[in-house]
């Protein structure tokens, strides 16, 4: 199919990542952080000062720079990020005195890649940083990466205008900023994806769904007259986790009821909603409307949906992630939202972020790519789409596609477009809305935020506890959450080994650490 696959759904990546990357991120050495005043970052010279920031920038880039930004990679490695990075130069070099080498680190090392380049002090100044499983939390806290606040606002203020101020509020970590939040839609709210033709062919009416309550006679209809096809699909990720109502606060042992609940964070496990949730998931899996391997499964809710054994699944909804995951698919979809309110969460917020390495020789430099990442439509399209002509051609006014004869299998080059920092600069897909870009503006803008948006939970004195309770989730979450398994006798057992592993303590450190958050965020 025509449009070109960049990425998958950020929620999704944030929940595969977040049990690696936190892994990862417990690497505690660091090295002695950069002052950023080294022979190759120059203070402005006499006669000049810092009010004159014309005068400032131009000293700051007076001697030339390689820059090294690190890379994550989703698959193969692209054969022709050579090129892109040659092109890519020409401009850096033009604006800012400075040259670029790319390190594409594959997905699947990146963490651990990123904590030894770090703590060594090998070569680096730019990185993408995961907000999942605490790993961008847990590099500032620990000095991998610098605080950016100066440098944002003399040589990254374009950067931290397309975010806006609000929401760079929500990447502090302990009052300082260390990364600026890749832009993408800060809210989401639960929705239902169901593929279009089957909608069609028994006239469903989506208007008519509103809550998950709505969907027993959508599934009935489906599981009666598509044998094979799974009314819901459940896989890598299960319908609860994307039904909720609250701020997981981070890793979700221990949340946010509401968005507000007073600040009082609970346990979700031992919630009255949650038990519910189980009921109502126990009753579809008895039914037959979700897969019966949805417990074991490694398959994910879009590759069910491809391989045309699913009619729907449950996930989070917002401004593009329909486009995304039709792309995923190769089906036409439809969404029906499952909630009133798009809510914004620190979890939304930084999905990920770029950040300037401590050992980084010239931090200015740093901050002025990030800044051009942001805000140039010459390096927004080279990193999202590759070169014009070879990678991509212009269709339309605000939207781009592959040459004749180049297609998802051939193409030298491809991204995962949100890594690049402010994928709207760019150009918009063939199978998105040229206007995405102020769409998504809009939609965080009128998003309700959560009473706890840019509180970030520190790990650090509960990881043993962290760890322990992700095994038991391992063990139960699965089982309870699709169905699978009755939770009268299941959900007692597993609230108590939540206990053993020592949840009670990670919530009164949680309660801790966001008190002293909200004493200092008035």
């Amino acid at each position: 199919m025509k449009g070109k696959m960049k990425y998958v759904s950020l929620m999704l990546v944030a929940g595969l990542l977040t049990i690696m990357l936190a892994a990862c991120s417990s690497n505690n050495n660091s090295s002695s952080a950069s002052n950023g005043n080294s022979s190759t970052d120059p203070s402005p010279s006499t006669g000049q000062t810092v009010d004159d920031p014309n005068a400032a920038f131009q000293e700051a880039i007076k001697k030339p720079y390689e820059l090294t930004m690190a890379l994550p990679i989703f698959g193969a490695m692209p054969p022709d990020m050579q090129a892109v990075e040659a092109e890519l130069n020409k401009i850096t070099q033009a604006k800012i005195n400075t040259t670029v080498k790319i390190l594409p680190i594959s997905i699947g090392a990146y963490g651990q890649q990123m904590n030894l380049m770090m703590s060594s002090g090998e070569k680096l100044d730019l990185a993408f940083a995961f907000g999942a499983g605490g790993f961008y939390s847990s590099m500032a806290t620990t000095g991998k990466v610098l605080p950016i606040d100066e440098l944002i606002g003399k040589y990254g203020q374009g950067a931290a205008d397309v975010i806006g101020a609000d929401y760079m509020k929500g990447a502090m970590v302990n009052g300082k900023t260390y990364g600026v939040p890749i832009n993408n839609p800060f809210s989401s709210k639960t929705a239902i994806f169901m593929r279009k033709d089957l909608v069609e062919k028994y006239n469903i009416d989506i208007s008519t769904i509103k809550s998950v309550a709505d969907l027993d006679a959508v599934f009935k209809t489906i599981k009666e007259n598509e044998p094979g096809v799974s009314p819901l699909a459940a896989g890598l990720t299960t319908p609860v986790e994307y039904m909720r109502n609250y701020d997981r606060l981070g890793d979700g042992f221990g949340v946010l009821p509401g968005f507000d609940n007073g600040l009082k964070v609970v346990n979700l496990y031992e919630s009255q909603e949650y038990a519910d949730l189980l009921n109502l998931v126990r009753g579809w899996y008895k039914a037959g409307y979700i897969n019966k391997d949805a417990a074991t499964t490694q398959t994910t809710v879009t590759d069910l949906m491809k391989a045309d054994k699913a009619f729907s699944y449950i996930a989070m909804g917002k401004p593009g992630i329909l486009a995304a995951d039709q792309r995923l698919t190769g089906k036409e979809m439809v969404m029906a939202e499952l909630m009133p309110d798009a809510y914004s969460t620190t979890n939304d917020l930084l999905l990920g972020l770029w950040t300037i390495a401590q050992q980084s020789d010239n931090p200015k430099r740093a901050m002025m790519l990030i800044n051009l990442m942001y805000t140039d439509p010459e390096v927004a399209n080279l990193l999202v789409w590759g070169i014009e002509g070879k990678h991509y051609v212009k269709v339309g006014d605000n939207q781009a596609d592959y040459p004749e004869g180049v297609n998802a299998s051939n193409v030298g080059y491809t991204m995962q477009n949100w890594v690049a920092g402010n994928p709207y600069a760019a150009y918009a897909s063939i199978n998105d809305d040229p206007k995405i870009g102020d769409l998504v503006k809009e939609y965080n803008a009128s998003a309700k935020k959560s009473k706890a948006l840019g509180f970030v939970f520190n790990t650090e004195p509960v990881k043993n506890e962290i760890t322990a309770l992700n095994n038991v989730m391992d063990q139960f979450r699965k089982v309870l959450e699709t169905g699978t398994v009755d939770s009268q006798d299941k959900l007692p057992e597993f609230i108590a080994k939540l206990k053993t592993a020592g949840i009670d303590k990670v919530i009164a450190e949680k309660q801790k650490q966001l008190d002293a958050w909200a004493a200092s965020n008035p």
